[in-house]
């Protein structure tokens, strides 16, 4: 729970002037499933029994409009800069490389949460 307030006050404090604008004139991704990264302890193994350090759990957002930005995160997933938060989406985003600023739509579940990509 102390997690979730966290990551909303996060939220909170990078929604920008940026949500004013129109989101019609955007390329949109529908969002398959957020995942948080959880950190482990030294010395977990995973099934294969090699050392691991981290792993991804689905979670869910509280609804609002946010200014986000995206890089590339392991696999198909997504990394929301400065967060422990990972995106992934049902259909194709492309390269984000190391930034790419974006309004991200939390509606109340993950297929209607969408992610409009600003640049």
């Amino acid at each position: 729970m102390k997690h979730y307030l966290i990551i909303t006050i996060f939220f909170a404090i990078f929604s920008g002037s940026a949500i004013g604008q129109s989101l019609d004139d955007l390329d949109s991704y529908t969002v398959d499933e957020f995942y948080k990264k959880i950190e482990l302890d030294y010395g977990t193994l995973g099934e294969d029994g090699r050392p691991i350090d981290f792993v991804f759990v689905k979670t869910e957002l509280e609804s609002g409009t946010y200014e986000i930005g995206l890089t590339d995160g392991p696999g198909d997933l997504y990394e929301v800069k400065g967060t422990d938060i990972y995106i992934e989406f049902r259909g194709y985003f492309g390269y984000a490389g190391y930034g790419t600023e974006c309004i991200m739509k939390v509606e109340g579940g993950y297929y209607s949460s969408t992610v409009y990509k600003l640049e």
